[in-house]
């Protein structure tokens, strides 16, 4: 299996190259979901998270790829594509749930 794993700030320079990937059977994990790390990392100090918590948190970016390409496998589109498609979804439900 192949895989890029992008580094920062989307290594994707157009959604096309994202396509080609797919095409090639190339897996990409899209930066903003692999590297929420330091964004984890600066929320757990500004909430007073425990080192516990902050931890057991980033540890969710794991299961998070693994959702990403589940979406991807089952709607049979890219993986940058269905980063997306989940950041939207959580993005509607915060909004339900602050309205």
């Amino acid at each position: 299996m192949e895989i890029v794993a992008g580094g920062a700030n989307n290594q994707l320079a157009e959604e096309r190259h994202g396509d080609e990937l797919e095409e090639k059977a190339i897996t990409y994990a899209p930066d903003y979901v692999i590297n929420g790390g330091g964004l984890i990392n600066v929320n757990a100090e500004l909430a007073g998270w425990t080192p516990e918590e902050a931890h057991r948190k980033a540890g969710e970016i794991y299961d998070t790829i693994l959702h990403v390409f589940a979406i991807a496998r089952e709607e049979h589109i890219p993986s940058y594509k269905a980063a997306d498609r989940l950041a939207e979804r959580r993005l509607a439900e915060a909004r339900r749930k602050t309205s």
